[in-house]
């Protein structure tokens, strides 16, 4: 049996940075990687990557398939609260894998099989990427209590994929069946609403994010995602993956297998990091994301008011 398989469902075009997502999937050569989209552009996809070309219309009859109730999908975002139900719906393609679980492709993976760890029902909290056992049963669990039937009829988008705030949630259904989860959040999660990187860290005990400020710079190099910054000395730290939250990257192909990635941009990296190096190496220009992101989720919330939510 196959270790793990991951599903991207994806509806619209990939960010301008995919190749480098998919070079990630690639060093994760243990990993199989499924992708449900309609973005028919070339790109150069591993063996370790399956491509499945539909429709969001036909990923929704898909769906609808396998519920008795009428399904309220009406835009790919709100996709994100079906994907607790992949491993029911997509039972055939996952059968011969002993895990399975869910991403977003606004991340680069880091080593994959270093912070894998055997023996839960549910790997992480966040749905970034979030990972079950494959069993008959987990599968199925998303089902209890009919919390489902509420995400799967909203109108917009509930969150029924990750842990947030007091919601119901697939974190919860699995807690209160008393799987064993494994909720430690090992990734470079990057606030939205921050001109420059602020590392976030979800703390599952009182369900909020820590922010960490520290001068930091982030690379990929073969395969891993690390982090550099200086206390008391040069400091490295390795993550699962690095999460860039929808940022508007800029990104000009050609980097290879050892890049950096600062607040706009993957850039090359031009030297060995050390203490003499690291503020020459972390130099940005400036960039519009804080101003752009702003406006987005003022927008988000002037929507919800005329709707009276």
């Amino acid at each position: 049996m196959k270790k793990c398989c991951i599903l991207l469902a994806y509806f619209g075009k990939m960010p301008n940075y995919f190749d480098l997502f998919l070079k990630s999937c690639e060093y994760n050569s243990k990993f199989d990687f499924l992708i449900l989209t309609d973005d028919k552009n070339q790109y150069d996809y591993p063996e370790n990557v399956k491509v499945v070309y539909m429709t969001f219309g036909e990923m929704k009859e898909r769906l609808q398939t396998k519920f008795d109730f009428e399904i309220s999908l009406k835009n790919a975002y709100q996709l994100c609260d079906y994907r607790v139900c992949f491993g029911y719906v997509f039972e055939d393609m996952l059968k011969d894998y002993e895990y399975w679980g869910y991403c977003d492709n606004d991340l680069i993976f880091g080593d994959l099989s270093k912070f894998f760890i055997d023996g839960y029902d549910k790997l992480f909290c966040l749905g970034h990427l979030t990972i079950f056992k494959n069993t008959e049963e987990n599968n199925r669990l998303f089902m209890w209590k009919n919390w489902y039937k509420k995400a799967f009829t909203a109108s917009e988008n509930v969150i029924f994929d990750e842990c947030w705030n007091n919601r119901e949630n697939i974190h919860d259904i699995f807690l209160e069946n008393h799987k064993k989860v494994y909720e430690k959040d090992l990734s470079v999660n990057l606030k939205i609403l921050s001109n420059d990187f602020v590392k976030i860290t979800f703390q599952p005990e009182t369900r909020k994010f820590s922010e960490d400020k520290t001068e930091s710079l982030y690379t990929w190099e073969n395969g891993r995602i690390y982090r550099y910054y200086i206390k008391n000395g040069l400091v490295r730290e390795e993550y699962l993956y690095i999460h860039l939250q929808e940022r508007k990257m800029r990104y000009k192909g050609g980097l290879g297998d050892v890049y950096k990635i600062v607040p706009n941009s993957f850039l090359p990296l031009e030297m060995p990091v050390n203490e003499k190096t690291f503020a020459k190496i972390k130099k940005r220009a400036f960039h519009l994301h804080l101003l752009q992101y702003y406006w987005k989720w003022k927008m988000r919330g002037l929507k919800k008011r005329l709707k009276g939510e």
